[in-house]
Formats: C-alpha cells, structure tokens, sequence
C-alpha cells in the first residue's frame, strides 16, 4: 500500500504516487482547520495528473476605519476594503463593505498566535465622500481567532486655489471656475 506526504508551498506541490486512490487528509496548514479539507479522496492516473483541494480558516477580522486609527476615533460611513497580498498586485476573494460604524469584517481569515501570526494584508478601494482613502497596504498580524484593528481615514481638507493673470505679477483674476477631475 503506497503512501505519500506532499509538501505544499505557496499553494503548489507534487508528488510521483502510483496509480489508484487515496484518501486524503490534512497533517498541517497553519491558519487552518485540517478538518475541513475538501475533496478527502484523490485518483492518481498512470499518466500525470493534477487535483486542487480547498481548506478553510475560521477567524474573524474587524477592519474599523476611523478618523483616528484607533478605538474611539470618528468613523468613516461608507466605503469598501479588498484582500490582497503585500504587494497589493492581486485580490483575494470579493470587497467588503464598509458599514456606517466604520466596520469591515472578513469572516474565515486564517491566524496563528503571538509566536506565529498569520499575516493578512489589505487595499481599501473607497471611502465616504468626507474622508481620504488609506493609500498604502494594510498589513494586519492575526494572533488570535476574533481581532480587531484600525485604520486611519483621515478627514479630507480644504484646499486653498489662488488663480493669477499670467502677464502681469500679482494682479488675481476677479471672477473663475476651476474644475478639477481625478485621475483615475
């Protein structure tokens, strides 16, 4: 009876095994339930093949978007948050929406402890129309089953626009609109 442990890394692995079927299960995956993985069985052809396997987690993250990054502050009312890796390049699964108390919450995220967290990062795509955006990655360490964290919206500022005659120094041009569009 073959018998085979396959080491996975940033989702991929393979293995030579002999024809026939197996029963799967999960030794680890840290983040994970090992129980919840799906399909439990596999059938290795003789010619080379392939199968994907799903596990999930069961942690809770609460994103609370705020005018202070921490608890307490004023909360942004609308807005949505996406999943993603470090670098922000790819999105993980589909945006969040921002409630009216600031909160974004991602339901099965994976986490460790305080000696292996598991590190989630995140891109918020939109905010209310009184708060900017946070522009970098959000990077959370998840250390427990249920956290939460805090993000910063600042509240957007006035900004002063002076409007000159370009032929004559200082004299300001009495009546204008301006418009201004943002770029995509």
């Amino acid at each position: 009876m073959a018998n085979y442990n396959v080491t996975i890394t940033n989702g991929q692995g393979s293995e030579s095994m002999k024809a026939g079927t197996y029963n799967v299960s999960a030794i680890s995956a840290p983040g994970y339930d090992l129980t919840s993985l799906s399909p439990t069985t596999f059938t290795a052809s003789k010619a080379a093949g392939s199968g994907s396997f799903t596990l999930s987690a069961s942690g809770t993250l609460t994103l609370v978007f705020n005018e202070t990054g921490a608890e307490g502050g004023t909360p942004i009312t609308s807005g949505s948050v996406v999943m993603t890796n470090q670098a922000g390049t790819e999105e993980y699964g589909e945006p969040i929406t921002i409630d009216s108390t600031g909160n974004a919450v991602f339901q099965n995220v994976a986490y460790g402890d305080s000696q292996t967290p598991f590190m989630l990062y995140f891109k918020q795509l939109s905010s209310d129309e009184s708060h900017n955006i946070e522009s970098g990655i959000i990077s959370v360490s998840m250390t427990s089953a249920s956290q939460t964290e805090y993000v910063l919206n600042s509240p957007i500022a006035e900004q002063t626009i002076s409007l000159m005659d370009a032929n004559y120094s200082g004299l300001t041009i009495p009546s204008a609109t301006l418009s201004f569009e943002e770029e995509a």
